[in-house]
């Protein structure tokens, strides 16, 4: 029997993302989160408004590729990625009932999300920032022993606005806890060579194919791959090494291409960021990008984490600005731009209209330069 062919629909490539770190109780199965059975898996991916395409697991980890992006299971972590008109948070209130009858409750939650080139299209609560923060605190507000907090970081012209939620306990963590660091990437206005190859077209031979040509599976080498292009076009991608995983997620039509790619995972799954963001932009060829730094516990061996030397050959830095949360936790997040405008002309803004919290805790300071070294690249100051 043949495969089948899944139709690509028109919407947001922005993705919505949750990720929830559970403690693992006393009568609580040893692998935690994967005992969840596959059926009930579907039930969460249809409130969610998506459903599972495919999946590869290890000894760590489950990761499925979903209709709109992507699913990961640790045995207490869950992610779940999903971008269009999906409603994520709809799974959320089932998702704990689910984990509390495993024996196991929350311990933090991080809700991220860039700006939405189609804000417009989006369902409440997804309408504004403001209320995701307001669904989000009915079910984690509590589990934060200093009260949630939420923030935005980047200036509205300058790209994409990255908006963070979090809530963790602050107890201690249980002997070998290892806090999770993820790179991601958010890409708009794809070069049309790049974007052409995310098409089921007289070209088109096989995801396994696209994947390879493009390059994305040099991203990752080591990774165990999970793709899939759709009908007409649009490519979703997940790969695992270890407890370390990458995924990507690729809308390709002119008007409204967006690409994203995250590397996940704790210190040894990672890869240099300046070296994967420059890969990263080589196979996509985007005119602006979003990088978004994070660690979810700041000590000594995290600290250093966010700082990014440099800026890809032929971009440029629009904006920079970080944050240390008192939920524990640091990110730090930079905008950047082709060098293709004459000097001094203004920067187009985005397909996008930010919703702001009525208070950001955000610092940020913009630089632009170029040091002339070879390969072409921007410093930064960290």
């Amino acid at each position: 029997m043949s495969e089948p062919v899944l139709h690509a629909p028109i919407f947001e490539g922005s993705e919505k993302r949750i990720e929830v770190d559970f403690r693992l109780g006393a009568g609580a199965p040893a692998n935690g989160l994967r005992a969840i059975p596959r059926d009930v898996l579907d039930e969460l991916m249809t409130l969610a408004r998506c459903c599972i395409v495919s999946s590869r697991s290890n000894d760590l980890m489950d990761a499925y590729v979903l209709s709109e992006s992507s699913l990961f299971v640790y045995p207490t972590k869950w992610i779940l990625k999903t971008c269009g008109t999906t409603r994520l948070l709809n799974s959320v209130p089932r998702l704990l009932e689910v984990a509390r009858s495993l024996g196991m409750e929350p311990r933090r939650c991080k809700y991220t999300r860039a700006s939405f080139l189609f804000p417009e299209n989006q369902p409440f609560p997804y309408t504004a920032f403001e209320h995701e923060v307001g669904f989000l605190d009915e079910h984690f507000a509590a589990v934060a022993s200093n009260g949630s907090t939420a923030f935005l970081l980047g200036e509205p012209y300058q790209g994409l606005q990255w908006h963070v939620y979090l809530a963790d306990d602050m107890r201690p963590l249980e002997p070998g806890f290892k806090p999770t660091y993820n790179l991601e990437v958010c890409m708009t206005e794809l070069g049309n060579e790049a974007a052409a190859q995310f098409f089921r077209n007289e070209r088109f031979i096989s995801a396994e194919r696209t994947t390879k040509d493009t390059g994305i599976g040099e991203l990752k080498p080591k990774a165990v791959i999970d793709d899939y292009v759709f009908e007409p076009c649009g490519y979703s991608m997940n790969g695992i090494d270890g407890t370390g995983l990458i995924t990507i997620h690729v809308t390709p039509e002119e008007h409204q291409s967006y690409a994203s790619v995250e590397f996940s995972g704790f210190g040894e799954d990672l890869v240099d960021p300046f070296q994967a963001l420059s890969k990263v932009v080589k196979v996509f060829q985007p005119g602006k990008v979003s990088v978004t730094l994070s660690v979810d516990k700041v000590d000594m061996d995290a600290i250093a984490w966010g700082g990014l030397p440099a800026t890809p050959a032929g971009y440029g830095l629009q904006g920079v600005a970080s944050h240390v949360s008192p939920c524990g936790g640091k990110v730090a997040y930079y905008t950047l731009a082709e060098k293709l405008a004459a000097p001094g002309s203004p920067i187009t803004p985005l397909h996008h209209a930010a919703s702001f919290l009525s208070i950001v805790t955000s610092s940020s300071s913009d630089s632009e330069g170029d040091n002339g070294s070879e390969p072409e690249q921007e410093t930064i100051a960290n």
